[in-house]
Order: C-alpha cells, then structure tokens, then sequence
C-alpha cells in the first residue's frame, strides 16, 4: 500500500467546510449498523453457527475498527471516513518530526486510535447500561436501597454529562462555521488536531497496480500478470469505502421510495371505536393495568406497557390484538402527562 511521499509538507490550507466534515461523521456511524445487519441475516440463516457473532457483536466489531482504524491513521494519517473524503489529521501545533514523515507522530497516533475506537465502544455500553435503569425506574422496579438510590444518582449524572458535551459539540462546531476554531469537533481539539484536505496520492514509480495487471492480460504478457499483497489490500480497502457510500446511499433511496409512496396513497379512513378499545381505555390490552412506560405498535395503534409488549413481540412476532406481524424494532415510545 502506498504511503504519502516523505517530502509531503502538511498545512490548513485548503480547510474542510462543514458539509465535509458533517458528511465523514455520517459515513462513520453508518458503518457499524451496516455491519450489524449482516451479522443479524447470517445468525437467522444459520444459528447454531453465527449466532454467537451476534451476541458478541460490540467486541467483534471493536476488533475490526480498531485493525480498520489504524491502518488508515497509519498510512493516510486519518481515519477510515476522513480519508474517504479526502481529508487528513494535521496537528495544530507543528513540529519537526511531523513534518519530516509521511505519518502522525506516535502518541496523537496512539490517541486518535483510542478515540475514535475505545470512546465510543465505552460510551455505548454506558448508554445501554443507563436507559436499562431508566426503564426500570420508569417502570417501579427500582426501590429505596441504597444500590437503586446510586442508579437514579447516576441516571441524572449522566443526562447531565450527555446534554453538556452535546451542547459543546455544537458550540465548537459554531465556532468552526466562523472561523475562530480550527477543529470542528471537541475531540480534535483536545488532541490539537485539525482537519485538512489531503493532497493528491503519489504512487511509488515501482508500484504494480490492477491498471498494469489488466494491461499485460490484454497484451498477452501472461508471465508479467501478477497480482501482489498491495493491490489485494487496495481492493479490499476500496470495496469497504464504497460498500459503506452504497449503504448510505441505499438508505437515502429507501427513505425517499417510502415517502414518495406514502404521499401517493389516499388517506385512509379513521377506524371506527370497537368495544375493546372502550374496554381498554388508558390501560394495556396484555395486563389491563394502567400503562407503564407507554408504548405503541404502529401496526395496530394500541398502546401498551413497554416490558408486556415487548415481550409478546419477541415470542410471537404479531400485535396481540389484531394478530398483525409485528417486530421489536417497530415499538416507539409514548410520552404522556
């Protein structure tokens, strides 16, 4: 894999704009979703063989990323969606060692590693440790000992702490809009780090590449038709960027087919009142007490508790009261007075 020439001078010129870096962080939180689609069709296809990928899916991942991660902070100092774009890491502060070398210097190479692997596979599993207990708070399962008193502590602690770095995501990105921040995130300016726009990649001249081996297959230069580690590497590489573009792009697409479609039906006629919706008024069709953490299955319109709906999705699949095909992932949640 080719690497950037060692006479490659690194400067802010040629700044990012905010689409750029709005659309590389896109791209990035779109990889790992993407990936976890796969993983979930190969555990249904076959379970008694992928269905532990699923169950450790975090961990695999985090793997991946960080091999990922790496190899372009190492050869193309940026990260896998920066570098799809373009882009590269320039330290705010230069030095001589930066300067003279094709890559970042070791310990902000070290660091952008973590953040941009350790960070967020720790703050996922914060989060998912969090909304567990605010649900069960929510729901009346937490009591008054001292372990349930520490959790609701840690609830609001952590509402806090989420609301004050969002609030400075957006105050660092307004001040990059106006040009008085050089880093467009928190994160980058923390390390002392900025965005740029790369410069043209130069190849070595004893670089063999698909162009060359395509060449000599046509010219009948059989012998010459080699296919080296690098160019398996670059077309690894490339299927990756672009397989993550048409991700993005498939799901641009569908978002728009459904709303075309959507606009282009007739509106429906409201449905008429029957007796159970005036059985079950302001109570759960499952347990028939008062909601607990109210939620609705689009498919039917009922509202049910989150813990008795979700339970009866995932073992039979279907709106317990109109028999309508139903999935978990279709549950949205109520906020009522």
């Amino acid at each position: 894999m080719a690497v950037y020439a060692a006479h490659l001078t690194r400067t802010l010129q040629g700044t990012p704009t905010v689409f750029q870096v709005t659309a590389q962080e896109a791209l990035g939180s779109t990889v790992k979703p993407a990936l976890r689609k796969v993983v979930e069709y190969l555990a249904a296809t076959y379970p008694n063989k992928c269905s532990w990928c699923l169950k450790w899916y975090d961990e695999l991942y985090l793997l991946f990323d960080c091999f990922l991660q790496y190899h372009y902070l190492k050869h193309y100092a940026a990260s896998f969606s920066e570098s799809f774009y373009g882009l590269l890491r320039v330290p705010l502060n230069f030095s001589s060692e930066f300067s003279s070398g094709p890559r970042l210097p070791v310990y902000l190479e070290r660091a952008s590693l973590a953040a941009l692997v350790l960070v967020p596979y720790i703050s996922d599993k914060v989060e998912r440790i969090v909304d567990r207990w605010r649900e069960d708070d929510e729901d009346g399962k937490l009591g008054k000992n001292t372990a349930d008193h520490l959790r609701r502590a840690a609830i609001r602690v952590y509402s806090v702490i989420h609301l004050v770095s969002e609030g400075v995501r957006l105050v660092q990105l307004a001040r990059y809009l106006m040009g008085s921040a050089r880093s467009h995130s928190p994160t980058l300016a923390v390390l002392g780090l900025a965005l740029s726009e790369a410069p043209p990649q130069q190849l070595p001249e004893d670089e063999y590449t698909w162009a060359d081996f395509i060449r000599n297959m046509v010219t009948g230069q059989i012998g010459s038709a080699v296919v080296t580690f690098p160019m398996v590497g670059s077309l690894a590489l490339g299927a990756v960027e672009y397989g993550a573009f048409a991700v993005q792009f498939l799901r641009w697409w569908e978002s728009r087919a459904t709303h075309q479609h959507t606009h282009a039906l007739p509106t429906p006629p409201p449905p008429e009142r029957d007796e159970r919706a005036l059985r079950w008024k302001n109570k759960c069709p499952l347990c028939l007490q008062t909601w607990k953490i109210p939620t609705v299955l689009p498919v039917s319109g009922y509202i049910f508790c989150y813990i008795c709906i979700s339970r009866h999705v995932r073992a039979n699949s279907s709106c317990p009261v109109t028999r309508c095909p139903a999935a978990e992932s279709s549950l949205v949640r109520l906020y009522i007075d």
